[in-house]
């Protein structure tokens, strides 16, 4: 699959031109039914998301009689319905969701290890970090979206999943390194709603020291 995805990145980065930040040039549809999205810096990413408009409810306004009327008049109310985009989980990924609990970047996987509740209902999430890069990553950051189990976005958090002690290399993720996470304890989680465990996963900034 992902000697496909090389391929199909090649081909997509000699028919369009490279501008100064990545941008998606092609959407590839894999033999599970996966959708990915290919880019012009030979990433890609899993194409995880559908939007929806839902329109908000109507909202009265009281327009005031006009100034200077002799008589009072009846109000007049008008009602708005303004559309509001919302993102939820396609159903393929939502059929593929163990796909969504890993991610990789920079040479680092980081992906679910433990998931857990206390007894404040809160939820506890453990990531294990597997580190292929020649880099000593002293922080990394990432972004944890969690679904229900509709698809619907629950929230979305943003945590240093790995974070070393300053001055102590021995905490340093290095290559070849397997680590586990602290817990990451999130509140307003309905266990109810997450049965399925629906999430995705993204790496964000990344540091790391000689």
């Amino acid at each position: 699959m992902y000697k496909a995805l090389r391929t199909y990145a090649t081909i997509a980065l000699l028919m369009f031109s490279i501008p100064a930040l990545a941008e998606e040039v092609a959407r590839v549809t894999l033999e599970n039914g996966a959708t990915v999205k290919l880019n012009d810096d030979f990433t890609w990413e899993y194409v995880i998301l559908e939007s929806q408009n839902k329109p908000d409810t109507a909202v009265p306004v009281t327009l005031p009689a006009t100034v200077g009327a002799v008589t009072a008049t009846d109000s007049t109310a008008v009602t708005t319905a303004e559309q509001a985009t919302t993102e939820t989980l396609t159903a393929n990924a939502i059929a593929q969701s163990a796909l969504l609990k890993s991610t990789a970047k920079g040479g680092v996987k980081v992906s679910l290890l433990n998931s857990q509740w206390d007894e404040d209902g809160r939820l506890g999430l453990t990531f294990e970090l597997n580190s292929n890069s020649p880099e000593h990553y002293v922080m990394i950051e990432l972004e944890i979206s969690l679904f229900a189990d509709s698809g619907a976005l629950m929230s979305k958090e943003k945590v240093k999943v790995w974070q070393a002690i300053f001055r102590m290399p021995d905490t340093y993720l290095r290559k070849g390194q397997t680590r586990d996470s602290r817990i990451f304890w999130i509140e307003g989680i309905d266990k109810a709603q997450w049965t399925k465990q629906l999430m995705s996963l993204k790496m964000g900034e990344m540091d790391s020291r000689m």
